[in-house]
């Protein structure tokens, strides 16, 4: 596998995964399952993940992930 698709096929991965976890959270959330409250602690602890393991955030990958967090928090 070339680096190319390697990394593709990497960002497809944190992708897809992001979207299903995101809708995962927005179903509990509307099955009563996890109150306004708890949907935001679990944006706010995947920020909080995301600050931590950002280091040198050289291609602004992790600011933009924060910025996605934090325009779905505010969603709430």
């Amino acid at each position: 596998m070339s680096p190319e698709s390697a990394r593709l096929t990497s960002e497809a991965i944190t992708l897809s995964a992001a979207a299903v976890l995101n809708s995962l959270i927005s179903i509990l959330g509307n099955k009563g399952l996890l109150s306004p409250e708890e949907e935001r602690e679990v944006y706010r602890t995947a920020a909080e993940i995301i600050e931590e393991a950002s280091g040198d955030d050289e291609n602004g990958t992790y600011e933009l992930a924060r910025e996605l967090i934090e325009l779905r928090l505010g969603d709430i």
